[in-house]
């Protein structure tokens, strides 16, 4: 079984910048500098974004990324977390980490590390994916936290961060199992026992990919369309992207029009329903008949 060279390369570039990133991360920091710190790293580093940098402080769970203007700092007290994903030719990897800036929540963070090296270890083909969740749910249960249970790992294809495979974070009575050979993320949310377990939309959308390349009969939205595709393909991107080549308030009209005509896909931000904290770790494997090969270690 061999692993392809550009997957291999999408794994220590996305290792290489989170390791980066924990050097780099301070209270005071603008959430947008982090993300243009961690995109340019990644380019430099011979890969492209898989999808914009995400970081996202306390009750936000995921798809927050920084708008074009966005002023928002991380102050002392956040637990802040950061999803890193890095393709070549189309393939991912992807991996994130918790840094928390408040004792509070430490002893949340390593759990969520140590479940997460604990769901690694029973990895090989043939696991069935139910199983991972069970253990992702008691490993969270036994130290005291909550998991986040409509949030999930996934599986990995070209150009495809979700590739149509769930992976749990609770027991599922799922017969799915993993293949030798194939990609996957493994990636639990934590939430305090207080928490809901749960995530609802929130009203911040700076997160969108395309679904299919249509024609609008408008030449500005068609040519749009176009730049995405070459680009991104079916990848996902962020407004701030065109920050240099489109006023703000013509893209914001056309973004909006392509998801009205379900030719885009918007990603709202991610918050815990009862406003609690979570947190989150995650790794890129690949399991193997005799066990898992961690491409983002």
């Amino acid at each position: 079984m061999l692993l392809i060279e550009e997957q291999i390369k999408a794994g220590k570039i996305t290792s290489e910048v989170r390791n980066e990133v924990i050097k780099k991360v301070s209270v005071g920091m603008r959430l947008l500098d982090l993300c243009e710190f961690v995109e340019r790293m990644i380019e430099e580093k011979g890969g492209e974004p898989a999808f914009p940098c995400n970081v996202c402080l306390n009750h936000i769970a995921a798809h927050y990324t920084p708008s074009i203007d966005d002023e928002s700092v991380i102050h002392d007290g956040d637990v802040v977390k950061i999803d890193i994903g890095v393709h070549i030719k189309g393939y991912i990897a992807d991996t994130a980490i918790t840094i928390s800036f408040n004792p509070k929540f430490d002893s949340m963070v390593q759990a969520v590390n140590e479940v997460l090296k604990e769901v690694i270890k029973v990895v090989k083909a043939g696991t069935r994916v139910g199983e991972l969740g069970r253990i992702v749910e008691e490993g969270a249960r036994k130290r005291g936290f909550k998991p986040i249970s409509n949030l999930s790992g996934h599986s990995i294809e070209p150009y495809k961060i979700h590739g149509g495979l769930s992976i749990p974070n609770v027991w599922v009575p799922s017969t799915s199992e993993l293949k030798a050979g194939s990609i996957y993320a493994i990636e639990p949310f934590l939430t305090t026992i207080d928490g809901a377990g749960l995530v609802i939309n929130g009203n911040i959308t700076n997160i969108y990919s395309l679904i299919t390349r249509k024609r609008t009969q408008d030449k500005d939205l068609d040519e749009f369309i176009n730049i995405i595709w070459s680009k991104w393909k079916t990848l996902p991107f962020t407004p701030r992207y065109f920050k240099d080549v489109i006023k703000k308030k013509s893209l914001d009209m056309m973004l909006n029009k392509l998801v009205k005509l379900k030719i885009l896909r918007a990603y709202p931000i991610l918050v815990e329903a009862n406003g609690k904290c979570v947190v989150q770790a995650e790794h890129t494997i690949m399991p193997t008949d005799n066990g898992v090969i961690i491409l983002t270690q």
